[in-house]
């Protein structure tokens, strides 16, 4: 009785979780209710509240999941016996697969929060920028990643190409938010990776 109650437990808070995760990428955080998550989940009021206070604590979850699940995945990528370079191949391709399932709304909300959630995406982003800090200084003691550049400058860089994200002139240049993301990985990534790397990658094409 007590373990068809736990997965019973388990059950509601995944379709919650799953329903709010498809609706938040889709529509953005504002625009999506909690009605229509608790319609879609088929869950009631009632149950929603049992296990989340309000919408923005599943945000929080959400995105805690988020992050857990990339630093696993990064970490699983890092034992691997690979080139860097194929490595970094990997993880943009994950990247592709997921930023896919974002809208425009939902990147927009996340760049710049409501005041309730402002803290929570700051320590988010703390957390995030001290995980690629370490990916980065690790890459660099294995003569992956240049040793002469410093992880905060890559940092500094990266915010600087994030508020690019605001731009909209510059965004509408992109058929997708995916390739936008992309497309300043994809220059952040080549250009840590030491000279003989992309010398020796230039040769093979």
């Amino acid at each position: 009785m007590i373990q068809n109650e736990e997965s019973n437990r388990i059950k509601k808070i995944l379709q919650i979780l799953s329903t709010a995760e498809d609706l938040f990428q889709r529509f953005g955080f504002k625009r999506t209710t909690i009605e229509e998550i608790c319609a879609k989940a088929n869950v009631s009021k009632m149950t929603f509240y049992k296990y989340f206070p309000n919408k923005n604590e599943l945000i929080k979850h959400l995105m805690n999941s988020w992050l857990k699940q990339v630093e696993k995945t990064i970490n699983e990528f890092d034992g691997l016996e690979v080139p860097f370079t194929e490595k970094i191949k990997t993880l943009l391709r994950l990247k592709e697969e997921s930023t896919g399932k974002f809208s425009k709304e939902f990147l927009a909300e996340y760049m710049n929060p409501d005041p309730e959630l402002q803290n929570f995406f700051k320590e988010f982003y703390e957390r995030a920028t001290t995980f690629f800090i370490d990916f980065i200084k690790k890459a660099q003691q294995k003569g992956d990643v240049r040793r002469d550049i410093k992880p905060e400058f890559l940092i500094a860089v990266l915010n600087k190409m994030l508020e690019l994200a605001k731009d909209k002139t510059l965004t509408s240049l992109y058929p997708r938010v995916t390739d936008f993301s992309l497309e300043i990985n994809n220059f952040i990534y080549c250009g840590v990776l030491p000279l003989e790397t992309l010398e020796k990658n230039e040769a093979k094409n």
